[in-house]
């Protein structure tokens, strides 16, 4: 079960923590609403993290930076297609 407390100050903040003491610190908000502490009374499994071998981090960085560019080149080629088709139907109605 997850339990949410709003919080004003940073002495609130410090109380909630101790009283909670027994639960979970498993969220943090600081939004619009308001500031917030979300508790719970087992670990949040969802939120699993994985690291990755610095080698295929770098793959993916550089795979990133290529699809990039194709995509800025497919987009440039849509363009000038577009043009083409433009200037066709221009000389076409005149």
């Amino acid at each position: 079960m997850k339990y949410k407390y709003e919080y004003k100050t940073p002495e609130d903040r410090e109380k909630l923590l101790n009283e909670n003491s027994t639960l979970i610190l498993i969220e943090e908000q600081n939004i619009s609403d308001g500031n917030f502490l979300i508790f719970a009374d087992e670990p949040d499994i969802i939120r699993n993290y994985v690291t990755v071998p610095e080698e295929e981090f770098e793959g993916i960085k550089q795979e990133s930076v290529l699809l990039k560019a194709q995509s800025n080149a497919l987009s440039e080629r849509a363009d000038f297609v577009e043009d083409v088709i433009a200037e066709m139907a221009t000389q076409v109605y005149k």
